[in-house]
């Protein structure tokens, strides 16, 4: 009874897979310091590779062709970021300051606010101060640490600019190679169901890699003239953080949505229009997003459904921290084509095998 049960195509499918989650899941805990350069680097390896091989297919060699394309993206980078990054940098420590009298208007705003409810509920103030103190002490160790990570991102984009182009290099001129080694080495029966499903993977993250690239590029363009036309201070930024956060599907529209808010309610004087403005570029942005950019550019890479996606990007988040809310989609797409693939060919050699043994028995 227990072979007939281990025997079962969903049943192997299930261990099978466990097995490539498992290494899948080692690998990624062993390389969890360089976890963002090579997500980074795999991401622009997709959007590269293309060009590499029509260059091969010219007549250059692998080196040749992944050094020239690297070389290319260097040189657009290097002019972008010479563009970008004065006023990134004066922005960013604009942002830095404005932060302190952004929480200093929020914990002013929730006093006056908590000393209302206190009064229509007849509260003294010794109790009212004890259920809020927590909040505004919780509030002032978040506005220190947001202080330090801006400061550390300028350290950990440096690092970025280092390791990106060397992982990128590599993943361009061997990856095919080291691709093919290891679906070489999968068993004869095994080998055609390697291919179909490395495929599909491929093909489905490929797809989805270049479209959220083409949509965050987008999204950082329109929320950013959107903050400049309403005057919102470090609107390059605002909209970069917008683009990047535009990743997280369902979720980072909103978490886009804080620091403009926050910044608008800093602004001196105060003015209120300022706030709904900043919400409503967001939300303008997310109109032509979903009705324009996302059939255009993104289509059906991924069908997942929406809870799924949700409920994928809560975990993710909670185990990996930002970068697991943006790989939450891809990596559960991949694990859903593998676990399928493996399902269907499983089944399908079940199926071969009780044909070969029927034959042989009416040949017999």
């Amino acid at each position: 009874m227990l072979l007939k049960f281990i025997s079962l195509p969903i049943t192997r499918t299930v261990l099978l897979f466990s097995l490539i989650m498992l290494v899948f899941s080692f690998f990624a805990a062993l390389l969890a310091p360089l976890l963002i350069p090579i997500i980074i680097s795999f991401a622009l390896y997709a959007m590269l590779e293309p060009i590499s091989g029509a260059l091969e297919r010219q007549g250059m060699s692998s080196t040749s062709s992944s050094l020239t394309v690297l070389l290319v993206l260097l040189a657009f980078s290097a002019l972008a970021i010479s563009l970008l990054m004065p006023h990134l940098s004066t922005q960013l420590a604009e942002l830095q300051t404005q932060l302190p009298s952004v929480w200093k208007t929020l914990i002013g705003f929730a006093k006056e606010t908590s000393q209302f409810f206190a009064s229509s509920m007849k509260l003294d103030a010794e109790t009212s101060n004890s259920m809020t103190q927590p909040l505004f002490d919780k509030a002032n160790e978040l506005s220190k640490d947001i202080l330090i990570t801006g400061s550390n991102l300028i350290i950990e984009f440096s690092v970025l600019v280092i390791l990106v182009p060397i992982f990128t290099f590599f993943l361009i001129r061997d990856y095919r190679g080291f691709r093919n080694y290891l679906l070489d080495a999968l068993p004869n029966n095994s080998f055609e169901l390697g291919w179909i499903i490395y495929h599909r993977v491929t093909h489905q993250l490929q797809e989805y890699i270049r479209g959220i690239m083409i949509q965050s590029g987008i999204m950082s363009v329109i929320t950013s003239l959107g903050f400049f036309i309403i005057g919102l201070d470090s609107y390059i930024l605002l909209g970069i953080i917008a683009g990047i956060l535009n990743l997280i599907p369902y979720v980072g529209p909103l978490l886009a949505m804080v620091l403009p808010i926050l910044l608008a309610l800093a602004h001196t004087p105060l003015e209120p229009w300022i706030v709904g403005a900043a919400v409503g570029v967001i939300a303008m942005a997310q109109i032509i997003d979903n009705v324009i950019v996302v059939p255009a550019v993104i289509a059906n890479a991924v069908n997942l459904h929406p809870v799924i996606v949700i409920v994928g990007i809560i975990i993710f988040g909670n185990l990996f921290g930002f970068i697991g809310m943006i790989v939450a989609i891809p990596a559960i797409s991949t694990a859903n084509i593998i676990f399928r693939g493996l399902l269907q060919g499983l089944r399908t050699r079940k199926i071969e095998t009780n044909e070969n043994n029927a034959d042989q028995l009416i040949g017999s």
